[in-house]
């Protein structure tokens, strides 16, 4: 009677330890935390370490399917020869067939965290330089924001955190350089001045010196994006009055008198003419440009 209780508590043991183990294997908590997702996917509670090694734990771990296997004390073992022969008869039986097996796909390996890398230093280049734009024959004006020098190699050194003026000649490029950073700059070419007449009053063999003496002949205006760099100049009997922005009103001022109106058309036939001259020249790129009209009339 007492050999059946040890069989029997034996065998409850058993049962509970693979009941207590396929629960933890599964994912369940004996404190009832939640294991399951709100979408249906299980939670996982342990980490693969911590699975391994319970697994591990339970190979070692000696518990039979009754539905199976017949659990005999080794105790009548050793004593009845009948069971010894059919015992030593019997094929051998891996256990570890019937342990349970787990999908190990559904935990995902814990990673310590990587250490972050600190912020790469910012390049100069690729902040402010690639912004540059610089034009030949002409001031140009850059601002370093910079804690050290901005080189303009052969040119200029812009300390830092500061804003300069430098004159560029007819170099195609120049090179720029902040720190250990660099950079070609392409200048842009500097087009010419251009000089634009409109006449304003009517002229003719019926026009009078005196009406073109006394009112705007014609308007001149010069073309030119960098109008620091010019020097105009206005040659010939004429009046001019700056209107700003390179534009100008031009009077004639050939006579002062009726005697001097004559003595300049006495010989010649009308209409009569009296020219005068604008010329332009680029102090810094050394071009020169003129225009020319002429005054005509045919009376005092």
């Amino acid at each position: 009677m007492k050999k059946n209780r040890d069989v029997k508590f034996i065998i409850y043991q058993s049962l509970y330890i693979f009941v207590v183990c396929v629960i933890a294997i599964k994912g369940a908590n004996l404190d009832l935390t939640q294991v399951v997702e709100d979408d249906g996917k299980p939670r996982a509670q342990i980490s693969p370490e911590e699975l391994q090694r319970l697994l591990d734990s339970l190979k070692k771990l000696t518990y039979v399917d009754t539905t199976q296997f017949v659990v005999i004390p080794k105790e009548l073992l050793l004593k009845d020869q009948r069971l010894q022969e059919i015992v030593q008869n019997m094929p051998k039986i891996d256990l570890n067939n019937y342990m349970p097996k787990v999908d190990m796909s559904q935990y995902k390996k814990i990673e310590p965290d990587e250490e972050k890398k600190p912020d790469e230093p910012t390049n100069p280049q690729d902040i402010r330089i690639g912004q540059i734009k610089m034009v030949q024959y002409t001031t140009n004006r850059l601002n370093n924001p910079y804690d050290v020098p901005m080189e303009i190699v052969g040119i200029a050194t812009i300390p830092a955190k500061s804003t300069k003026e430098f004159v560029t000649g007819g170099q195609s490029s120049v090179v720029v350089r902040v720190g250990s950073s660099s950079k070609t700059i392409e200048l842009t070419p500097k087009p010419k001045p251009q000089i634009h007449f409109q006449r304003i009053a009517t002229m003719g063999d019926d026009t009078s010196a005196t009406s073109l003496q006394s009112s705007v002949c014609y308007r001149v205006v010069i073309e030119e994006e960098f109008p620091q760099d010019l020097d105009i100049k206005f040659n010939g009997p004429c009046t001019v009055k700056d209107k700003g922005s390179m534009t100008y009103d031009i009077t004639m001022n050939a006579f002062g008198s009726k005697g001097s109106y004559d003595n300049y058309t006495d010989g010649k036939n009308s209409p009569y003419t009296v020219g005068f001259t604008v010329s332009v020249s680029d102090k810094i790129a050394g071009y020169h440009i003129t225009g020319q009209q002429s005054f005509i009339f045919g009376d005092w």
